[in-house]
């Protein structure tokens, strides 16, 4: 038999248990800030003392990541860490409809060309069993692939993965870092200092003169193969802040005008060798 009352006072219990848990917004803004493509890391799912974890399907993870490299993990109320990453729990994620209810373009979760490219297997073998496969010569391993392939090739990443025993999500999340390339660059690489000196004296403003310069946004190359612009943390000491650098050569301190100059001097250099610049 019901109780009368029972109903209001379950109610008022669940409105004076959800009253001082932090508000969604503040875990996951309204306003959802851009992630370079270039960006990687690990991001844990909060759980509630009641069980329940804070995925709010935001997508954010799926946007930088294949599903396949994405690391679902999290603490239940007592602390213990708790780790989950079935692949039917990214089924809906996989879904062009999913991607449109969560107002982002529908798109593909992997690039099957990417994956299905043919590349020297051997070769990134030959790499892992010259580190004798152990865990803490990863960036080792990748500079050695990039140095070959001009970026790191999912499939080597895989490979490198499964020999490591290193997580997938990890390996991924490790090559979206320092100036590691997960697609192949085309033309001029234009690649803008983000470190802290830079973006203090100005690196902010070159980035944003050089994506209107070149029409494309940080990890994008320009639509005739010209030019390659990206963002790295990594590019010159602080004496030479805001810097940027175009292929191997340096520039700094520069500004937006002078950013734009280069760009034009690259522009007309087939065309006059003589116009771009010898040194840095």
């Amino acid at each position: 038999m019901a109780i009368p009352g029972f109903g209001i006072l379950n109610g008022m219990a669940q409105t004076f248990r959800n009253l001082f848990a932090p508000k969604v917004t503040r875990q996951y803004p309204e306003v959802r800030p851009e992630i370079p493509d270039r960006w990687r890391g690990r991001l844990d799912l909060i759980y509630d003392p009641f069980g329940e974890h804070k995925c709010e399907v935001c997508f954010q993870c799926a946007q930088v990541c294949p599903v396949e490299a994405i690391d679902m993990s999290g603490f239940d109320s007592q602390g213990n860490r708790i780790r989950y990453g079935l692949q039917e729990i990214y089924d809906e994620r996989k879904d062009p409809n999913a991607w449109r209810r969560a107002g982002l373009p529908a798109r593909a979760m992997r690039n099957p060309a990417r994956w299905d490219e043919e590349i020297d297997t051997a070769f990134v073998s030959d790499v892992v069993d010259a580190y004798q496969a152990r865990p803490e010569a990863l960036v080792a391993m990748f500079a050695a692939v990039q140095a070959r392939f001009g970026y790191l090739p999912e499939r080597a990443l895989r490979i490198i993965s499964d020999r490591t025993t290193i997580h997938w999500a990890q390996v991924f999340g490790a090559a979206g870092l320092g100036d590691f390339r997960l697609l192949p660059a085309e033309g001029h690489v234009i690649t803008v200092c983000t470190c802290a000196a830079c973006r203090f004296a100005g690196g902010d403003a070159l980035l944003g003169a050089l994506a209107d310069e070149l029409g494309v946004a940080s990890g994008e190359s320009t639509g005739d193969g010209a030019f390659t612009l990206e963002t790295s943390a990594q590019v010159a000491s602080g004496q030479l802040a805001p810097a940027i650098r175009i292929d191997t050569l340096v520039y700094g301190p520069v500004t937006p005008d002078e950013v734009r100059h280069l760009v034009h001097q690259r522009r007309h250099a087939a065309h006059d060798p003589a116009g771009a610049p010898a040194s840095a």
